[in-house]
């Protein structure tokens, strides 16, 4: 295998990656947990911004913790998602240096994988497979 080859197949797997956790993040609450007491009662809401606004869920006490879970569970995806993200643009970079692959192919290739499902891109072998074809012919 060539070493443009390889390169291509890291990108291809980058681009998985990022693509399963950007999943996984559109699954998970966002936000925070916020703590109010009202006449001695404590309530507890999740609040999230959308735009200039803050919107808050109330959150029963016994799905506290599991709110709470998911909610930390998404902030450390997110984490994941930036360091993914700056590993694809190494391999994005590499792969044009090389010129084998155009900017175009990446972005076809880019909605391809973005458009996949989960168990779709959980068969990873045939996904590298089928993209490293379309960008290398």
């Amino acid at each position: 295998m060539k070493k443009s080859e390889r390169q291509v197949e890291v990108l291809i797997e980058s681009l998985i990656e990022v693509s399963l956790i950007e999943k996984v993040i559109e699954s998970l609450p966002r936000g925070y947990i916020s703590v109010k007491t009202i006449s001695g009662h404590q309530y507890f809401y999740r609040q999230w911004r959308e735009g200039n606004h803050i919107v808050s869920t109330y959150v029963p006490e016994s799905y506290l913790n599991v709110v709470r879970q998911k909610i930390e569970i998404r902030k450390q995806n997110e984490q994941l998602l930036k360091i993914l993200k700056k590993d694809y643009k190494k391999a994005e970079k590499a792969v044009l240096k090389v010129g084998e692959v155009s900017e175009e192919k990446i972005a076809l290739a880019k909605e391809k994988v973005a458009s996949l499902s989960e168990v779709e891109l959980a068969n990873r072998r045939d996904v590298v497979r089928s993209l490293k074809e379309e960008l290398l012919a």
